[in-house]
């Protein structure tokens, strides 16, 4: 890793374990408690991945990202955008709960439920939360790997 990702990482670690403490903390223990039970656990960007589940979808906790295991054509774009709430984490630090973390949950429920009815839904980038997260996330994931 060259010395400018480095320094980002550093930066990004402290930001997410003073700034966005609020999130990062929970999702650490969750990373513990779950590792125990062997969920597999991976690296993704700066921050990990926790793989539990299935049909449910994809919940960020700052620097731990809990997703369903899906398959490959889910994993890869999820935890870009997963990455992303992560990066929304260290520039909203504890604003990040109510202004980004709570509606997403709230909104992948709601369009989850006119889902299973055969209602419309907009596509879920639509708002801006989402769609920063997967555009950035898939931006740093890209260059953080050399994609």
């Amino acid at each position: 890793m060259d010395i400018k990702k480095t320094l980002l990482k550093i930066l990004y670690w402290i930001l997410s374990l003073t700034w966005g403490a609020l999130l990062s903390i929970p999702g650490l223990i969750g990373l513990v408690i779950l590792g125990l039970a062997g969920c597999p656990i991976y690296k993704n960007g700066f921050s990990y991945i926790v793989v539990v589940g299935n049909n449910w979808g994809g919940l960020n906790l700052g620097v731990i990202s809990f997703i369903e295991n899906s398959g490959e054509n889910y994993f890869q774009p999820t935890r870009r955008h997963e990455f992303g709430h992560s990066l929304q984490n260290i520039i909203f630090g504890p604003l990040q709960l109510f202004i980004v973390a709570i509606p997403s949950v709230i909104r992948y429920w709601y369009q989850t439920i006119r889902d299973r009815r055969g209602l419309p839904n907009k596509e879920y980038d639509a708002i801006w939360f989402e769609g920063t997260a997967t555009k950035y996330g898939t931006k740093a994931i890209n260059w953080i790997e050399g994609i």
